[in-house]
């Protein structure tokens, strides 16, 4: 059932390419561990509504300095790098430390205090698809 509202949540998120990110949807839902580069796709796909590919979006995020400079997109995604890529875009100030040091764990907090992760979030926690779609359902839904 979690996995169904899920996948409704993230195609509702996406208003064009329909196809796209239902395609997207149905691979990161299949994945018991995201890689970086599934969560680069979803979080270009929630926030600007369509992707270019991975090598395109990622150099996007890099650009605006969303992405950290030093990543493996193959690496399982973790709650320290969706939170700090969150925190960038929605420049979140709910973290003094975040605001000082940009770092993924204070990142975690401050997208815990936003609202964005649950209260139980770590910096080194591997996200599954569904987990990483949940995340970004919450991040896109504002």
């Amino acid at each position: 059932m979690r996995i169904i509202i899920t996948i409704i949540v993230t195609l509702c998120i996406a208003s064009a390419g329909f196809a796209q990110s239902a395609m997207l949807a149905v691979k990161l839902a299949q994945k018991p561990v995201a890689t970086v580069e599934d969560a680069v796709t979803l979080f270009v796909l929630t926030t600007d509504g369509k992707t270019g590919g991975y090598s395109k979006d990622a150099e996007t995020l890099k650009v605006k300095g969303i992405l950290p400079k030093v990543y493996d997109p193959q690496a399982p995604a973790t709650m320290g790098i969706v939170a700090y890529m969150m925190a960038k875009q929605a420049n979140i100030t709910h973290s003094l430390m975040f605001t000082i040091f940009k770092s993924q764990r204070y990142a975690v907090f401050a997208c815990i205090a936003a609202g964005y992760l649950p209260d139980n979030a770590g910096e080194n926690v591997k996200l599954s698809g569904v987990e990483l779609m949940e995340i970004m359902g919450r991040f896109g839904g504002e």
